[in-house]
């Protein structure tokens, strides 16, 4: 028998191959496991990433779950329920009026024109003022001052404007108190001493000034003047409020619920109490029932507490539970 020689290159060659071979038999090629070790990590990537739930059941009502400990690294801070009575109250419409005593003109001392001074910048209508400021000067006579403080409600001339003396620059006018219109409702035997006015949901109290010079012209009704006890947002001559006047019939009671613990949800007024250790319940509000720094709501126990800070943080750890990340169905 004739024995071929194999040169040492061919020998290398295939026990190398013959390596290749046993190792796509093993599944063991090179590169086939680092493979399978990035997609493996692309899929734990690319998988929807469920946010920790603080959720629990407590008999079928859904509790949120803060532990004691980690309330203050939530900023949850909490209040007593109190007991309360809300009276029967007739709700009625009440109109913001024009106080002509309570608006001020700034006017130009001299003939000139006006400029600015000392790097101020001249009010715009709705701009808040402080009285004592400097804002202007006409000419070379002295800087004009805001004479009260107040509200821009007219702006009637501008910096780099020649003007007249006496010539009225600004308007200003105090809405800090505003005055409102009341038409006393039908069979009172006179007007109550003190009303509630509810704007935007809030609840300002006012007192009785006097009667207005004038009745009602649609119904003919005498009508009277309150002072509110502070200003709120678009309490301008013409506006309309909700005004609230107590009667003689038995009110309703149960515990107030402050007014700082309303989160608004889904177009609902909603409060956190806590029932126990560390477990946080959402419930109802219902705005019918308005007392003084908040509202009366019946079946409350007590004995729990009221989250006065941080009932938003609390409705977000409610819903979290429902959101994912990298995945469509989540939403």
């Amino acid at each position: 028998m004739r024995v071929i020689p194999i040169s040492p290159p061919v020998v290398r060659y295939t026990v190398s191959l013959l390596a290749i071979v046993a190792g796509l038999a093993a599944g063991c090629h090179p590169g086939v496991g680092e493979k399978n070790e990035k997609d493996a990590r692309r899929g734990a990537d690319n998988a929807p990433v469920v946010a920790p739930s603080r959720l629990a059941d407590d008999g079928g009502t859904a509790v949120v779950v803060i532990p004691d400990s980690q309330r203050a690294a939530f900023g949850l801070a909490l209040a007593p329920l109190k007991p309360g009575t809300a009276h029967a109250e007739q709700q009625l419409v009440g109109e913001v009026v024009a106080e002509p005593e309570r608006v001020t003109t700034l006017r130009a001392p001299v003939p000139g024109r006006l400029r600015l001074v000392g790097g101020e910048r001249w009010p715009s209508f709705g701009a808040s003022v402080r009285a004592g400021g400097a804002v202007a000067q006409v000419s070379d006579a002295l800087p004009l001052t805001i004479p009260v403080s107040g509200t821009v409600s007219r702006v009637l001339a501008q910096p780099g404007e020649f003007v007249q003396p006496g010539q009225a620059l600004l308007e200003i006018t105090d809405f800090s108190r505003p005055l409102v219109r009341v038409t006393c409702p039908l069979g009172s035997a006179q007007a109550p001493a003190r009303i509630a006015l509810a704007p935007a949901g809030a609840r300002v109290e006012a007192a009785l000034v006097s009667a207005a010079p004038s009745a009602d012209s649609l119904t003919g009704r005498p009508a009277f003047l309150y002072r509110a006890g502070h200003a709120w947002p678009g309490a301008r001559p013409g506006a309309a409020v909700s005004v609230a006047v107590a009667t003689a019939e038995r009110g309703t009671r149960g515990t107030i619920v402050p007014a700082a613990a309303v989160v608004q949800w889904d177009g609902l007024a909603w409060a956190f109490v806590r029932r126990e250790a560390g477990r946080y319940a959402r419930i109802r509000v219902p705005t019918s029932d308005p007392v003084d720094g908040g509202w009366l709501v019946p079946g409350l126990s007590r004995e729990d507490s009221v989250v006065i800070r941080g009932a938003e943080q609390l409705l977000s750890e409610e819903f979290r539970s429902r959101v994912t990340v990298g995945d469509e169905s989540g939403d």
